[in-house]
């Protein structure tokens, strides 16, 4: 009688420990040089917020994550992160009508909620109506792939020359699906 009373205390033990993990649920991705993760906090308006880190950001540098299913690295929306050469980090949002061609908004349509740079590792968390907004009133609601961009020289503020390195796609990525009340998920269907 006594085995099976901690027996079945075992079992709803490592029953509610998966429950829990199955209802966490944060969506991200992760590389050697990169971490992204974005959830959807729920309210009147759905508000998108993005936290963002590049490990190795140096002085007059660019990095991106871009939205869209292309073809290539055309018709891609754009937050563009960028560290001049007195550490100042600025975010543009911008539009890529073609390949090699970047479009700068001429206000960014996203919230810096905050950011900070120690050594060459770049923390910065923005957010954004899941909705649409800005000039070409993009939205996030329906699923789209999602394209971190490791970066770029500086040509000038508000100019970028040619990304270098890889980029990588987060294929099919549904923001709405991820929520503060789902909680934390590891997106696996990256490609290299």
């Amino acid at each position: 009688m006594h085995l099976s009373i901690v027996s079945t205390f075992a079992i709803s033990i490592v029953l509610c420990t998966l429950f829990q993990e199955v209802d966490s649920k944060v969506c991200s991705f992760e590389n050697e040089l990169i971490a992204t993760s974005w959830n959807v906090k729920n309210g009147e308006t759905k508000i998108l917020e993005i936290r963002f880190e590049h490990k190795n950001f140096t002085e007059n540098r660019w990095t991106s994550l871009a939205f869209g299913n292309g073809p290539g690295m055309n018709n891609l929306e754009a937050i563009i992160f960028s560290r001049g050469d007195d550490d100042t980090i600025t975010t543009y949002t911008a539009f890529t009508p073609k390949k090699k061609k970047v479009d700068v908004d001429d206000v960014a349509y996203v919230n810096v909620e905050n950011s900070s740079v120690n050594g060459n590792h770049l923390k910065i968390t923005v957010t954004r109506p899941l909705g649409s907004v800005g000039p070409r009133n993009h939205s996030l609601e329906k699923c789209v792939n999602w394209i971190v961009i490791p970066g770029g020289t500086l040509k000038s503020k508000g100019h970028f020359k040619k990304h270098h390195g890889g980029v990588e796609i987060v294929k099919n990525v549904c923001a709405a699906q991820c929520t503060s009340d789902i909680g934390k998920m590891v997106l696996t269907n990256r490609i290299h």
